[in-house]
């Protein structure tokens, strides 16, 4: 089997990690802290996310036989164990937040009476199901389902331009400084930075010459996304409900019908949500095959291994967000999150281009520093 796949599934794949936690929980949390100026901090947190955007592409230019985890180790040693350790504990984590919400959807929109811990692990079985296929395999499905997704969601788009009203944008900024700001660094966190994952792909990609510009794109492309479905929450709900709201894209889609008598069309929107969070769950399950149990397990192991660890992530991430409030852990982890991941990039980089982007991200973490007062 080829094990190789294109710079166009790559480039979707990218487009996954990025959009998955906002439906589900990004929105929810910026629409909260920023109301009407959510729009604004929106787009702060994307232009602050060219930042660590461009410095992943300029690291993607030294990776090209090699894995992500090979890369580092060669560059760094034993320093470079560490960092690898880092970046599975970091996908784990954001492997847990995408399973408690990916449940917790699916159950409080469709299968109230179904246990949580059937639903998590059936999800993520059929992940590891797909995975064991191999790259080409789960490239291929994660690109079939994407573009399917993209046609549903401008379709639905398109249904809502009836709804929209300009005058629920205003006030355009109430709220202080320090809360778009804050609402701009989580957003940085859990969209902008897993991109630095989509570097393991690189050495098994058919064309290494426009990774990079791939990379630049795709995130570019998700940020349309995002910021067309914030934009049409709070001109088609008004703020005031959008707020209220557990999930405001797919509620957006409630008050619509097609031709009159076409209803319920929010649940092709669910389809999107579901994708979504499979598109990412998908790739960073695959990311830890690679990365944690390839290292140890032969072939056939190896897919007995994915398959525990596909039924391990959805069990702890239940017990650990039935006993903790997934909004508190989220108010925290970003600036942490966000510290670690500027360390592991900067450490990347030569010396000679270090610090100008040192200096940028001294700024950045002052930004931190005065949210956090």
């Amino acid at each position: 089997m080829n094990n190789k796949i294109g710079n166009e599934q790559v480039f979707t794949i990218e487009v996954g990690l990025t959009v998955a936690l906002f439906p589900g929980l990004i929105n929810t949390l910026i629409l909260n802290i920023s109301k009407n100026a959510s729009l604004i901090s929106l787009l702060i947190g994307i232009i602050i996310g060219f930042i660590p955007i461009f410095m992943i592409a300029k690291i993607s230019k030294r990776i090209e036989n090699q894995s992500l985890k090979e890369y580092i180790i060669q560059k760094y040693k034993i320093p470079g164990k560490i960092i690898n350790i880092v970046l599975i504990l970091v996908a784990l984590f954001i492997l847990f937040i995408n399973s408690w919400l990916t449940i917790d959807f699916i159950i409080s929109q469709f299968l109230t009476r179904t246990s949580y811990y059937f639903i998590g692990i059936t999800f993520f079985i059929i992940i590891a199901w797909i995975i064991n296929k191999e790259i080409e395999t789960t490239s291929r499905t994660i690109f079939i389902l994407f573009w399917i997704t993209i046609i549903i969601m401008i379709g639905l788009w398109l249904t809502l331009i009836p709804y929209i009203n300009l005058d629920n944008l205003k006030p355009y900024i109430d709220v202080s400084k320090e809360k778009i700001l804050k609402s701009s660094i989580i957003y940085l966190t859990y969209t902008t930075l897993p991109i630095i994952y989509i570097l393991d792909l690189k050495h098994i990609t058919n064309n290494k010459k426009v990774f990079e510009k791939k990379i630049i794109s795709a995130y570019i492309f998700s940020s349309i996304i995002l910021f067309i479905f914030l934009f049409l929450i709070i001109s088609v709900y008004t703020i005031d409900i959008a707020t209220i709201l557990t999930y405001p894209v797919y509620s957006l889609f409630k008050k619509v019908q097609i031709l009159g008598f076409i209803e319920r069309i929010e649940n092709f929107a669910a389809i999107q949500i579901v994708v979504a969070f499979f598109i990412q769950a998908t790739y960073l399950l695959y990311y830890l095959r690679e990365n944690l149990l390839k290292i140890k397990l032969t072939k056939n192991k190896l897919k007995i291994g994915t398959y525990i660890l596909s039924i391990i992530i959805p069990i702890v991430s239940i017990v650990i967000f039935k006993n903790y409030n997934l909004i508190n852990i989220i108010n925290i982890s970003p600036y942490v999150l966000t510290t670690l991941f500027i360390i592991i990039i900067v450490l990347f980089i030569k010396k000679r281009d270090q610090i100008p982007l040192i200096t940028l991200i001294i700024k950045l973490l002052n930004i931190m520093k005065i949210i956090i007062k």
